[in-house]
Order: structure tokens, then sequence, then C-alpha cells
């Protein structure tokens, strides 16, 4: 990665529409949380987890050269992606290691181990993120893999991290207004991750380095991971289309679909979950571009089920004007008189 490109990297979080939203999103509810007294105790509980799952979602977004995930309800689900939640036990881990250092050696030797720690965080994350294995994170052969294949250009991470910190800690000591520093200390927090997945990304090290579980996983394993990535493409072309670009929505959905391995079924996916939506129009919409996909591929029995369901939905559906007439064919050839009719 070069200085320039470095830069760019510092105010990449406040390009990106979702990392913001993200960001006003974990602001208001920590100011919430803190202004609650005791029983803000139990927003935090909640907010915390979130907060550390949807840094390792930017990192691993940034890394794959993907798009910044919105946020979403599924970032406060407890019970699914336990990896995610592996950040919290670090950093658990790390205090009483300091803590022990400091009281059993001197404060000076905690310090400077807790600058060792910091240097060396980049690298448990970033492979917590690809791999989402908690075991792996701490395997010292891919931490060092991982470093190798970043070249100097990972020591940019730790120095922006500090630098960063310092400037939370300047705005603090000169009683900056609470909400002005929390907001840094959230982008700074942010910046850190995203970072580690732009010099992962500009060294290919995803490609490049094996960081990943040795064992092969299960269909159940790959299936669910799949959905969560389809998840989060979805929850952020809905932040699109909820204000109003409906078709910076679709092209989100339509670089993804480019990477799907069974095209036909991801847009069902996708049309599904629209469906599923407050505002279906969206779906309606997306379903002109599946229906024509499914013309062209001359899959006339999943295009009339398409057409069937979508009338179904809202009698108003109609096939785009580039496919009226074929669709008029079919229908007639299917000899489906009944959705011909409900077209008129």
């Amino acid at each position: 990665m070069k200085p320039t490109e470095l830069l760019g990297e510092l105010t990449y979080p406040l390009t990106d529409m979702a990392i913001m939203l993200a960001l006003v999103s974990f602001l208001l509810l920590g100011s919430l949380a803190l202004a609650a007294g005791l029983l803000g105790l139990w927003l935090a509980l909640v907010l915390t987890p979130a907060f550390f799952r949807y840094a390792l979602y930017l990192l691993e977004a940034r890394a794959l050269g993907h798009e910044a995930p919105a946020p979403g309800i599924e970032l406060f689900n407890w019970v699914e992606n336990f990896w995610s939640l592996f950040p919290l036990v670090l950093l658990a881990g790390a205090t009483w290691l300091l803590s022990f250092v400091s009281d059993a050696v001197s404060p000076a030797a905690a310090q400077l181990m807790a600058g060792m720690l910091f240097v060396l965080l980049p690298a448990p994350m970033g492979i917590l993120a690809l791999s989402r294995s908690a075991i792996e994170s701490l395997n010292p052969a891919a931490l060092k893999r991982l470093i190798s294949a970043c070249g100097p250009a990972y020591f940019y991470i730790p120095l922006v991290g500090l630098v960063g910190a310092a400037g939370v800690e300047y705005l603090r000591s000169i009683q900056a207004p609470g909400l002005v520093v929390n907001a840094a200390g959230i982008y700074v927090f942010f910046l850190f991750f995203t970072l580690t997945g732009a010099v992962m990304h500009s060294r290919q090290v995803a490609a490049m380095v094996d960081i990943y579980d040795q064992q092969e996983p299960d269909a159940d394993a790959l299936e669910q991971r799949l959905a969560e990535q389809r998840q989060q493409v979805a929850n952020h072309a809905y932040g699109f289309i909820s204000r109003g670009n409906r078709a910076g929505g679709f092209r989100h959905i339509g670089q993804w679909l480019e990477r799907e391995a069974d095209i036909g079924e991801a847009r069902e996916w996708f049309f599904r979950e629209m469906l599923s939506w407050e505002n279906t129009d969206a779906a309606l919409f997306f379903a002109q571009d599946y229906l024509h996909e499914l013309l062209v591929e001359q899959q006339d029995t999943v295009a009339i089920k398409l057409i069937a369901r979508c009338l179904h939905e809202n009698p108003a559906f109609r096939p785009s004007e580039e496919d009226s007439g074929a669709v008029q064919e079919l229908l007639e050839i299917r000899g489906r008189n009944d959705l011909i009719e409900m077209m008129r």
C-alpha cells in the first residue's frame, strides 16, 4: 500500500454511507446506555458484542474487496456467530495478563507488553474475520504468514491506531463535548478494522496466505456462511433502496450475483428476501430483471411460476416492456390463460 493510498484509507469510513450509519447508530445507542445508569447495563451487554461483530464484518468486507455491510438487527443476535465474540475474550484475557504483569513485574513491563500486543492485534483480527475460527486466529504460524504477506504496510495499522487513540485522548483532555469524543473514538475503532482489511486486500492476503481452517467445512457450515453473506448484501441493498436509490441497491446485489456459484438459486433467494420487506415494491421491480434472465435462459417453467407469484403479490405487476411480447407468447403456448387474463 502506497502512502497516497493510506491517506485515502484514513477518510474511507467518512465516504461510506453504511459505515456512517453504523457510527451514528452505535453512538446514539451508546449515549443512551450511558445516560440510563443501571438500566443502561442491559443495553451495554447487547451493544458491546454487536459493536465488535460489526467491526469484524467491516474487516472481512474490506479484505475481500466488498462494500461495507449496513448495520442490521442480526448484529444483536447472541445465538449465532459466536466466533465474532472472540475479540471480547481476547480483551478480557489481555486485561488480566497486563494486570498480572504490572503487579508481578512492574507497570513499565506491563506497558511494554501492551504495546507489543497492540502491534500484533491486527493479525489475529484479520485471520478471525476471514477464517471465522478463534483457534486459527491464535495460530503462531498463521499470524506470521499474515504479517509477512502484508509486508511493511502492516505496521501502518498499529501506527494509525496509536495516533488515532492519542487524538481521542487529546479531545478528552481539552474537555471536548462527550458526544464528539465518543464519535471520534468509534471512528478510530472502525478505521482500525477497515485499514486492516485494506492492507490485507492490497496484498491479496486472503489468496496468498493459508490461514483458513484446514478441516473441510461441512455442507451445513458452508450453507450457513453463504446465507449470512447474502443477508449482509441484502441489508446493504435495503439501505440504498429505503433511501430512494433503488438502482444503487440492485447494482449492489448484481455485483454479488456475479460471484455466486448458482446464480439462479441466488436470484430466487434475494427475490424471496425482498418479499419479506415491509414494502414489497422492490421485489417486484427486481422480479422484472429476474424474469428477463429466465426468459433468456429459456427457463420457462420457473418464469411462469415467478409471474404467478408476482401477480399474487400484486395484480398490477407487469413484465418489462422489452419482455411483454415474449411473456405473452410463453403464456399462450403453455395455456396459462388465467395469467394472461390477470395482466389485461
